[in-house]
């Protein structure tokens, strides 16, 4: 559901962490800014709405997302990103933002060699 131009426009610009250390770009791929995008995109796809009317703060729930959007949406999440979000992390982070972050932190954590898996 989601458009294959998203991964195409990933920023291949080295991003430094907050540490100042220099991120090797299999992670600077997956930025938390460049994970936003491709998940507020993704996320309007389910919605029928236009990207730019999407608020990262506000919730899933008031944009009418139902389970089986959501359930799409984690599918989405896993095909592009590599990731699991179950339904209860969906139900913690229930907005573009929150659920951004996760997908970034679970990205984060996962070894260099595997996020290269990932579309």
């Amino acid at each position: 559901m989601c458009s294959p131009r998203v991964a195409a426009r990933v920023s291949t610009i080295r991003h430094i962490s907050n540490r100042g250390d220099t991120v090797d770009m299999a992670h600077a791929q997956h930025s938390p800014e460049t994970v936003r995008t491709w998940l507020i995109t993704c996320f309007a796809g389910h919605v029928r709405l236009p990207a730019r009317e999407i608020d990262p703060g506000r919730p899933f729930s008031d944009y009418g997302l139902n389970s089986v959007d959501s359930v799409a949406l984690t599918a989405d999440i896993e095909d592009r990103w590599g990731v699991v979000v179950t339904a209860e992390e969906m139900w913690e982070h229930p907005s573009t933002d929150a659920l951004g972050l996760l997908i970034a932190r679970k990205l984060a954590d996962k070894p260099a060699g595997a996020l290269g898996s990932a579309n």
